[in-house]
């Protein structure tokens, strides 16, 4: 029997990522808020700030506060540059 849909079906197995996750639920629920630096989880509602010293190794980074070129991962040891407000 032929496939009627006429498209690759490979792109339906694929999970899409729904955006970055959470510190506090572990969701994939962040969004960037109006003010830059900041972030608000859809899931539980708790608000968060970029800050540019990790708060699990003390290591200073540079931030970027564009919300498209954000990095909320610290690159010395991997945690979270997430502080709850």
């Amino acid at each position: 029997m032929a496939d009627r849909g006429g498209g690759d079906r490979k792109g339906l197995s694929e999970p899409r990522p729904l955006g970055l996750t959470c510190p506090g639920c572990g969701e994939p629920w962040l969004r960037p808020s109006t003010l830059p630096g900041r972030y608000r989880c859809v899931n539980c509602l708790h608000r968060f700030e970029l800050r540019s010293v990790c708060p699990d190794c003390g290591e200073h980074s540079t931030i970027v506060r564009m919300s498209s070129t954000a990095t909320t991962v610290c690159n010395h040891c991997g945690g979270s540059m997430l502080v709850e407000v």
